[in-house]
């Protein structure tokens, strides 16, 4: 085959990889969104939480616009609740105004946005899925007219497909932040076992060499200097090593499942995955400790008594706000006279204490699913 029958061949294979990185692209994402709905005339945007907003300081912002005329729009910050777009991104529900100066129902903040664009009527649809909204979608016509089924229904669908495309974006993420922490751990044992073990040996030997000293000051000197200089370096390694095996708090829970699953298998040789189905909410220490000592003491059950030849862990967004984890095996179920021991029930105990909950039941193709709640 010729050079350009290997380009034209490998041509498909490119495409595909740059959509695959797309889609693992937030941004990418809600822009690919963005493009369906491009429509002569039209303007559209999509609004997102801004970064690091506190409860007290919420907004969305307006990364992404297409057909606009005055820039007015661009990065502009809407506090939730108002106009159609902040609305809608605080009920969760899709609404559309077919005289938006003159609409009831919605603050009149952006008017003047609005009017300077020549915008007549707005129709805006959360991009949400299980119960969290990444987002809003809004299309904008200048012209007169009602926004139809049809018209609400292809931006439904447009918001279903980023938020899908969303979630899997974030478990990207996710997954590559998680396996560099994972890395950064065993760069930080590596430099432990090698590095701290010589300093250990080099400031010991320096002390040895003092006690043979005699009477020489220049020497014990010298040697006090080199010991001193051996500390400091000690020292300087336990703090990066702190610093190496840091979990960023978004990230604890999940890099604490994903080494509790590994621990798992290498003792019992059962494959046992971590499956993140949402990027998971940040949990304060307490909440994330009683999450993580109840599915070791699950594990620990399904290792004593399920006889299972696989375990699945899954942690994703609790409905309302909070997270859930489940861990479902396929071993031999729950006897009719199940009765839980002392390790889940105190984790049980723990989970109520928390405002959460515990429950066990029995898959009726086999095995168990054990499941927590928390609130946030």
């Amino acid at each position: 085959m010729g050079g350009m029958g290997i380009v034209s061949a490998l041509g498909p294979v490119a495409d595909a990889h740059g959509g695959l990185v797309e889609l693992l692209d937030r941004r990418a994402a809600m822009r690919a969104a963005l493009e369906e709905l491009a429509a002569d005339g039209d303007v559209s945007w999509i609004a997102e939480p801004l970064a690091g907003a506190g409860p007290d300081d919420a907004y969305l912002i307006l990364g992404q616009i297409r057909g606009d005329r005055t820039e007015l729009l661009r990065g502009l910050r809407v506090p939730l609740g108002h106009g159609l777009t902040g609305k809608v991104y605080g009920t969760g529900s899709p609404a559309s105004v077919d005289d938006y100066l003159r609409a009831k129902g919605i603050t009149h903040t952006f008017d003047a946005h609005i009017e300077a664009e020549s915008v007549r009527r707005l129709l805006a649809v959360p991009v949400s899925r299980h119960g969290r909204t990444h987002g809003v979608i809004a299309v904008g016509a200048r012209s007169d007219g009602t926004f139809g089924d049809r018209a609400v229904a292809r931006v439904r669908a447009v918001a279903d497909e980023a938020a899908l495309a969303v979630a899997v974006a974030e478990r990207s993420r996710l997954a590559r932040e998680v396996a560099v922490h994972e890395e950064r751990s065993r760069l930080a044992a590596e430099l432990h076992d090698s590095v701290g073990a010589l300093l250990f040996a080099i400031g010991s030997g320096v002390a040895g060499l003092a006690e043979n000293a005699g009477d020489d000051p220049e020497l014990a000197a010298r040697l006090d200097r080199l010991r001193r200089q051996a500390d400091e370096a000690s020292t300087a390694l336990r703090d990066s090593l702190r610093t190496l095996r840091a979990s960023p708090a978004a990230l604890a829970l999940s890099v604490a499942l994903r080494a509790d699953c590994a621990a798992f298998s290498d003792r019992t040789g059962i494959p046992a995955e971590l499956v993140v189905l949402d990027d998971p909410p940040v949990l304060t220490p307490d909440r994330t400790e009683v999450v993580v000592t109840a599915v070791r003491e699950s594990l620990l059950n399904i290792e004593k008594h399920a006889r299972a030849s696989a375990v699945v862990v899954t942690a994703g967004l609790r409905p309302g706000g909070g997270i859930v984890v489940a861990v479902t095996d396929d071993g031999v179920g729950l006897p009719a006279d199940h009765q839980p021991g002392l390790g889940l029930s105190s984790s049980a105990d723990a989970a109520g204490r928390l405002g959460g909950s515990v429950r066990i039941t029995t898959e009726p193709d086999g095995g168990a699913t054990w499941r927590i709640e928390l609130p946030c």
